[in-house]
């Protein structure tokens, strides 16, 4: 592993967990003390990032944890309805069995409410699971979309892992998408496809909204406390900006 990957894999963890949280400034200079490396492999591995959309960087000021707004949530899962289904449903035609046996493995994987190490592989698994399906499709440019959507979801739904125990149910779902491609069946996937992304949205809706609300409730009890201690929430508090009048999550087709 090059000093670039692996501060690239190390960084992306953090921020992912939300241990590094989002609108948290960082540089160059300090990364490279904390990772023992140059410069250049931070600064290559913090360009990927921003490819990825999980930092920004802004010139003369530094780099910056992207921010979780309602937005964000709304739109990828609006996008994630609309490029997971496509893709299933040209997988069925297309994938080869190398292909499907890596969709089944990662299929398989359960996490475990209460076992953190288990939040982060989940995520891992579930993102190679939807980009293997998307790379089947011999689309680069789906495949793209849909790397990009499952990266910038993964920190929403880590938010709601340690509050849910869809764990099971999430499995049940990945697998019956798996069996329709393996089926050589398009349409059956689309529609189990459709189905899983309906309910993860219905799902993740009420989670995440849930994790918001414990994490600023935790905040405030900290500022009663001590009002010139208060820690900083897992996401920032204009996460709740414009809430009332964002749109809301909207459930079947487009």
């Amino acid at each position: 592993m090059t000093a670039a990957s692996r501060v690239y894999t190390q960084l992306k963890s953090e921020i992912v967990t939300c241990r590094l949280a989002p609108g948290k400034c960082f540089s160059e200079m300090e990364l490279a003390r904390r990772f023992d490396s140059s410069r250049t492999p931070v600064r290559e591995a913090c360009r990927r990032l921003e490819n990825e959309g999980l930092i920004e960087i802004i010139p003369f000021r530094g780099y910056f944890v992207s921010a979780l707004t309602v937005g964000d949530f709304h739109n990828l899962h609006e996008l994630q309805l609309v490029v997971d289904p496509a893709a299933a449903a040209i997988a069925a035609q297309r994938a080869n069995p190398g292909e499907i046996m890596a969709m089944e493995a990662c299929a398989q994987y359960e996490y475990q409410v209460g076992k953190r190490e288990s939040y982060y592989e989940f995520l891992q698994n579930n993102l190679k699971l939807h980009v293997t399906i998307a790379q089947a499709s011999c689309n680069d440019h789906l495949a793209k979309v849909v790397s990009s959507v499952h990266t910038r979801l993964m920190r929403f739904f880590y938010l709601g892992l340690s509050i849910d125990s869809y764990g099971a149910v999430i499995v049940t779902e990945h697998s019956s998408i798996v069996e329709a491609i393996r089926a050589r069946d398009p349409e059956l996937a689309r529609k189990r496809a459709e189905e899983h992304v309906s309910n993860t949205i219905k799902r993740s809706s009420s989670i995440f909204l849930a994790a918001t609300e414990i994490t600023l409730n935790e905040a405030e009890s900290a500022e009663r406390l001590d009002p010139k201690a208060r820690p900083a929430p897992a996401f920032e508090l204009h996460f709740g900006e414009k809430l009332a009048a964002q749109r809301p999550l909207k459930i079947g087709k487009l």
